[in-house]
């Protein structure tokens, strides 16, 4: 399928996602004869979608592929389907990026180590100028752990693929199981409905679950209640799969030791929450995807689509 006119639209608060100069000159070097056009802002954006057969961008509303004739390739960085709706004609082929788990995996790791390493001892221990070596003894390996993650997909592959490289047991749950039959960094493969079966077992559980009505409360009480004492939550989908007052309750009285929170329910998180002030969390600002190669990667990803269309 051959392209000719580009409108990009990647501008974005954080930086590490917008647009840069030698994207451009990357863009211009492998299709020396598309033409190529940056928007300025919205309206501009809106202005020149007309004549776009393909289009980069981080926002899409439904309504705005009717206005949008020409269009044949949409394309977003982004993973999720919460800022770029798909065609309801299903004229335009939508691509979603698959490459954050280069990214997210190394920040799933920094928040296990953290916990395993006690890094929250040594921070709180060097602020007060003490030696607490002798606290370090309760600190474990991931070689000798079991880690659960719900919402198995791309993202929790590229995941797995990095804790198996430090012996962790691991096992996927997803909606089709056999979607991951035979994967080589699983122990094994389990449905949603298993899940309560496996929680007593496992040290780290991690939650890839994406947004929506079909997630809302996903993962309950009853959910919380049946982890294994002593175990820690990582959410790095979205926030909307538990009721906040679960993971407090879970937090505060158990059987939780911990919880790393990079998405709530509600973005930012209110000052107000209590989850700020709880020692045992490590909250990060919807951050777990950011990194200054995150346009490079979407960049070398958009191409190896583009060039085999």
């Amino acid at each position: 399928m051959k392209i000719n006119r580009l409108l990009i639209h990647l501008h974005n608060d954080v930086d590490a996602f917008s647009l840069k100069p030698r994207h451009l000159t990357q863009i211009r070097t492998a299709l020396p004869d598309m033409d190529i056009t940056v928007a300025t802002g919205n309206s501009d954006f809106l202005d020149r979608l007309p004549q776009a057969d393909t289009v980069l961008a981080w926002r899409f509303k439904a309504e705005w592929y009717e206005q949008a004739p020409l269009l044949k390739l949409l394309f977003t960085p982004a993973a999720g389907r919460d800022w770029v709706a798909q065609d309801p004609s299903d004229r335009v082929r939508t691509f979603y990026g698959s490459f954050h788990g280069k990214i997210m995996s190394e920040s799933l790791l920094a928040m296990i180590l953290y916990f395993n390493r006690r890094l929250h001892n040594s921070l709180e221990d060097q602020s007060r100028h003490i030696w607490g070596r002798p606290g370090y003894s309760g600190c474990v390996g991931l070689f000798s752990q079991k880690v659960l993650i719900v919402g198995y997909g791309a993202l929790g592959e590229s995941m797995a693929m990095l804790l198996k490289a430090f012996g962790a047991k691991i096992i996927g749950v997803r909606r089709n199981p056999e979607l991951s039959a035979g994967n080589p960094c699983l122990e094994r493969v389990i449905s949603f409905e298993q899940l309560e079966e496996e929680l007593p077992f496992a040290d780290h559980l991690i939650l890839l679950l994406p947004g929506g009505t079909a997630t809302d409360g996903l993962f309950t009480a009853k959910h919380f209640a049946a982890m294994k004492p002593g175990a820690y939550l990582y959410n790095l989908g979205r926030g909307n799969c538990y009721r906040e007052e679960d993971l407090l309750l879970a937090l505060a009285s158990g059987p939780l030791a911990g919880a790393a929170l990079d998405v709530f329910a509600r973005e930012p998180l209110s000052p107000d929450s209590p989850l700020w002030g709880m020692r045992n969390v490590l909250i990060t600002p919807h951050s777990s995807a950011i990194s200054r190669e995150y346009l490079d990667l979407f960049m070398e990803e958009w191409l190896g689509i583009v060039l085999k269309l």
